[in-house]
């Protein structure tokens, strides 16, 4: 793919222009490297280190100006002043730090304007550093310079783009490295009701290559009111709902493929190789099925339901589960998992509520990212309950 484009960008322009080694890498998170720096080491010897920061962007490719964030980062053993001592003034942690990417630093520096405003744009940020380093390299040698005589490309690298736009929480938030964890191939949604839609929009926020949407039904109208967005009254024409949702996702991802059908047994050699499943369907027949299924090809997954009821005084009662199931660990899902039919008053009734939905679905996505290291995960539950009335969570078969 083509990676970021230094002509949009006022700073970037200017910085190659003043001779900087700059090098962007754009993947799980945007970065900025100026290599090259003159710096001094605990042995009163002049070296070259690189000096690094996140690479804020807005949605024409610029650099969002004033730069909120002082700080920048060091590859390389920590500056010293010219008599060989560590300029700790600057220094606000000595620990290295993974930014993803294959990004590590060494130390990280704090500096603010005098002022103690926001830098007015990233040339000036980074402009401070390097003459703050630079500065003491020249004591020792007069004839250092970070820059070249002339202006030198910048080196973009660019990973395979999964986004339509570049994903700035990750690089505001500094998590590259753990954004990076959840880099799967591809991952398939069944059903796309109401937790179906929204473990969708938690998933299109993450660098999965590809999301397969499956399902046959279409987008009615009780489906607006248990699904994320808010739908104009003149576009509930009843489409498929994997046209529905992949219309409004692909807005973002572009790795939405769509699979208007619904699953069935001669279908589930589809799934072979897969990195992940979640199955968020109400039939307990096929859902036994899938379930069985994907366990003889070895593909992990997360089986959603809840079971929502009104009590004698109107009030809902119920609980959400997600039960995990993967090659080494499938054995408690025929205890934990119901595939008996409902009773048949309740059939039709079927009760969803969306904040309920969205919480399931939460929950689903939340346990999915643990078990790719995104998040801490002490317990490592492979089943879980949460009650409405109790706000009770219940982890079991943890292992």
């Amino acid at each position: 793919m083509s990676g970021i484009q230094i002509s949009r960008s006022p700073d970037l322009q200017r910085l190659e222009a003043d001779g900087f080694r700059l090098r962007v890498v754009q993947g799980a998170a945007y970065h900025l490297l100026v290599e090259c720096v003159p710096a001094v080491n605990s042995r009163r010897e002049v070296v070259l280190g690189i000096l690094y920061c996140p690479l804020e962007i807005d949605a024409d490719g610029k650099t969002v100006n004033p730069v909120n964030n002082h700080q920048c980062w060091w590859i390389g053993e920590p500056p010293c002043d010219s008599g060989g001592r560590v300029i700790k003034e600057m220094i606000s942690n000595f620990a290295e730090e993974n930014k993803g990417d294959g990004i590590i630093t060494s130390v990280a520096f704090s500096w603010k304007r005098v002022d103690k405003t926001a830098y007015s744009n990233l040339h000036e940020k980074i402009w401070t550093y390097v003459q703050m380093i630079w500065h003491e390299a020249l004591v020792i040698d007069p004839t250092c310079d970070p820059r070249s005589e002339k202006p030198v490309p910048a080196v973009v690298e660019a990973q395979a783009r999964i986004f339509r736009y570049p994903d700035m929480a990750t690089t505001r938030a500094g998590i590259g490295a753990a954004t990076a964890k959840l880099l799967a191939r591809r991952i398939a949604i069944i059903g796309l009701g109401g937790t179906g839609s929204y473990i969708l929009d938690l998933l299109a926020k993450t660098p999965v290559a590809e999301i397969h949407l499956y399902d046959g039904d279409v987008f009615v109208l009780h489906n607006a009111f248990r699904a994320p967005g808010a739908p104009h009254i003149e576009e509930l024409k009843e489409p498929k709902k994997v046209d529905w949702f992949g219309s409004i996702y692909d807005k973002m991802h572009l790795g939405i493929i769509r699979h208007p059908y619904r699953v069935s047994a001669d279908r589930l050699f589809e799934f072979q190789g897969f990195d992940f499943v979640f199955v968020a369907i109400d039939d307990p027949k096929v859902r036994k099925a899938i379930l069985e299924g994907l366990i003889a090809m070895n593909v992990a997954f997360i089986d959603v339901g809840m079971d929502v009821a009104l009590d004698a005084e109107n009030r809902l009662r119920g609980i959400c589960r997600f039960t995990v199931g993967t090659p080494d660990c499938h054995g408690h899902i025929a205890e934990v998992v119901s595939f008996a039919a409902p009773p048949i008053e309740e059939i039709y009734r079927n009760i969803q509520v969306a904040d309920l939905n969205m919480l399931n679905a939460a929950l689903a996505v939340n346990k999915w990212k643990r078990m790719r290291g995104f998040y801490a995960d002490d317990v490592r539950e492979h089943h879980s309950l949460y009650t409405v009335s109790t706000q009770a969570l219940i982890k079991e078969d943890r292992k």
